[in-house]
């Protein structure tokens, strides 16, 4: 028995403008940058570690980055590297939207929209403390389209 596949349109009027496609590789490079800004504040970078856990971030089949949160300073790789406790599967843009604050992580994992795999709670308890990062690494992408002002939980 063949799958079907389907495609659900927006109701009129709920249509929402987008930004043009992010490169995956680039969203990876950008958001290894980001991590690494919290490496460089010793405070910042020992609550990040409260998270005690290492993450792969999916943008694509190819693209992604680890983040190593088990100890201070923390780092990021703008690779998938080694093996990581949770997995996290998401359009660049999806994540996009969470730096914007148009979308909290965690509704965006209730709703389906982002994937993952292990103890996703160990990254959740962490977000807010990512609001403390420097968020002008995400200027380029931006052009005016978002506030910029960190991600929500």
């Amino acid at each position: 028995m063949e799958e079907e596949s389907t495609l659900t349109e927006m109701p009129a009027g709920e249509q929402t403008t987008t930004m043009s496609p992010i490169d995956p590789q680039r969203m990876a490079e950008l958001t290894a940058d980001f991590f690494n800004s919290g490496a460089t504040d010793q405070r910042i970078g020992e609550r990040l570690a409260l998270a005690q856990t290492t993450v792969h971030i999916h943008y694509s089949e190819t693209a992604g980055v680890t983040l190593d949160l088990t100890k201070a300073p923390i780092h990021a790789e703008p690779d998938i590297v080694g093996q990581a406790e949770i997995q996290l599967y998401g359009t660049p843009e999806l994540f996009i939207e969470m730096v914007q604050r148009k979308k909290q992580m965690a509704m965006a994992i209730t709703r389906g929209e982002l994937a993952y795999e292990g103890p996703v709670r160990k990254f959740l308890r962490i977000v807010p403390i990512m609001r403390s990062l420097d968020f002008s690494t995400w200027d380029e992408l931006f052009q005016g389209n978002g506030n910029g002002s960190g991600p929500t939980a």
